[in-house]
């Protein structure tokens, strides 16, 4: 979204649609250009456990539309040098369409679609809206380097990698394993809060007590021999009945442990990682040696916030979500009558919630048309 102007009851909106190089409503997701692409690299979501992408592939599971897009680094000749077909012409695609080295262009014309369109360019959309709502979503706090061992130990990952690797469609198909070896790990700790204190995020992100639970749940599912640690400092239960599915995690063998551990370190042959923390309840020093380490990291904002507020003239918050200026007798709605908010854009929140204000957005802007 590039500018918004109020006008005739409603708003003219300005879009910059990015080009994808692939004409979405002709591609059908069939996967022939994907398989032909000669470069693999590291998924953004997947790649630290070891999850790869083509340089022509679907954005994510489930995208809408379910097209595919050309990496912009690929088009642009960059990975020209790591294997990739196309950057090595003297001719640029838009005066040349015939292109005789791409393989995915060469795949798609193949099945009858002639989807794959190197010669696409950005362009400027205009719209007129009587509404908008917000929802920018949130995405996971990096870790920074060394805490806990994060990127320096090939066992310690985030709870969104833990997340795809339960992921039937994750790049392990569902299997538990490390990254390290591709071993089915027996112990698992997860540390909450991580990142989280002075010099981190200065509020708790709601979700992640629930989400180490729930991993614990599957985890124990998928192996009951599989023993669960969580290392913790406050337990976040908020929404109802929460507090049971808690109980639920304990009750199948699930070990809460008060305290976050203040040392990890890995072994160099075994890559099994020890954490020393405090027994609250005797002083001592103690150490537990597991598998895989799940770091807990909490929910941070949209980067482009801040442009987007710009773009709407409407505030953002001391953290970085958009503000409700009353948000008891006019929730989800902003300073400016006709935008409105939902989901993460308001701050850490979980799907259901997020289903539940995306509705009563809905209707918001509906009832102003």
């Amino acid at each position: 979204m590039r500018k918004v102007k109020e006008g005739n009851g409603g708003f003219q909106v300005r879009l910059l649609k990015k080009a994808k190089y692939v004409d979405e409503k002709t591609c059908t997701g069939c996967g022939k250009c994907v398989e032909v692409c000669p470069v693999s690299v590291p998924d953004e979501i997947d790649g630290k456990i070891g999850g790869t992408r083509k340089l022509i592939s679907i954005a994510f599971p489930q995208a809408v539309p379910n097209a595919n897009y050309v990496d912009i680094s690929c088009r642009s000749g960059k990975m020209r040098e790591h294997g990739a077909c196309i950057g090595g012409c003297v001719v640029d695609c838009s005066q040349c369409r015939e292109c005789p080295i791409a393989y995915c262009v060469k795949a798609c014309r193949d099945e009858g679609k002639n989807a794959v369109v190197l010669w696409q360019k950005d362009e400027t959309v205009d719209i007129e809206v009587q509404s908008i709502i917000v929802a920018t979503g949130v995405k996971t706090n990096e870790p920074a380097e060394g805490l806990f061992g994060y990127e320096r130990c090939a066992n310690v990952i985030t709870y969104m990698h833990f997340e795809r690797l339960m992921n039937a469609g994750g790049p392990t198909d569902g299997e538990i394993v490390r990254p390290s070896d591709g071993r089915h790990p027996h112990r698992i700790a997860w540390i909450q809060c991580v990142g989280r204190g002075d010099k981190g995020l200065p509020y708790c992100s709601k979700v992640c007590c629930m989400v180490a639970a729930k991993q614990t749940i599957i985890t124990k599912e998928h192996d009951p021999s599989v023993e669960c640690l969580v290392f913790y400092n406050n337990m976040t239960s908020y929404g109802k009945g929460f507090d049971e599915f808690q109980r639920k995690a304990a009750a199948l063998g699930v070990r809460y442990i008060i305290g976050r551990p203040f040392d990890v370190v890995e072994d160099p042959e075994t890559h099994d990682l020890t954490l020393r923390y405090e027994d609250i309840r005797t002083g001592r020093i103690v150490n537990e040696t597991v598998d895989l380490v799940v770091l807990s990291s909490g929910l941070v904002p949209n980067e482009r916030n801040g442009r987007l507020a710009k773009a709407l003239k409407i505030d953002l918050d001391e953290n970085g979500f958009f503000a409700e200026p009353d948000p008891l007798n006019a929730p989800l709605e902003t300073a400016l009558p006709g935008i409105y908010l939902c989901g993460g854009a308001t701050g850490p929140i979980d799907i259901s919630e997020s289903v539940v204000q995306s509705t009563a957005a809905a209707m918001k802007a509906v009832q102003k048309r």
